[in-house]
């Protein structure tokens, strides 16, 4: 199971490595795509051609939600290896956002090489975030789990 579960995060890092080589008129085509998909399923809904005024809003958030979970999935695929070697503490936690820190400021570099990208400090933090949303969520649900299965007595997070 060790080797799946750190297959699985490289082939993860490999494919926000490949999302991030996208030149920015076939990261905008995709995020447009969904978007208009949005914008038709809430038309359907509502009855109201309305929400068309908000396409660009909506793209806005559709690419700034597909950072925030790529690397919440990062994150929950981290601390998944992580769990295999080591006890879940605080500063394990500590160290695989600190990890996913360092892979979005490098995967926003990255970006500065691709054609029409650019690097953004609002992306990093974006991730940041989601990682760490991705690792705490991992975490509580674990120790709820083991918690409920007697297999751990304290619920405090240890350093």
């Amino acid at each position: 199971m060790k080797k799946i579960n750190i297959l699985l995060l490289v082939l993860w890092m490999v494919i926000i490595f490949i999302f991030s080589q996208d030149s920015a008129a076939s990261s905008s085509e995709k995020s447009d795509t969904i978007a208009s998909t949005i914008v038709n399923i809430i038309s359907d809904v509502t009855h109201s051609d309305k929400i068309e005024y908000y396409i660009d809003t909506i793209i806005v958030i559709v690419r700034k939600s597909a950072h925030f979970l790529e690397y919440l999935i990062l994150g929950v695929l981290l601390i998944n290896v992580l769990k295999d070697y080591r006890d879940i503490t605080l500063g394990v936690c500590l160290f695989a956002v600190l990890f996913c820190l360092m892979y979005s400021i490098s995967d926003e570099i990255h970006q500065l090489f691709v054609s029409e990208r650019s690097g953004r400090i609002t992306d990093v933090l974006i991730d940041t975030f989601g990682s760490i949303t991705g690792i705490s969520l991992y975490y509580f649900i674990r120790h709820k789990i083991l918690n409920k299965q007697g297999l751990i007595r304290d619920s405090k997070l240890e350093i």
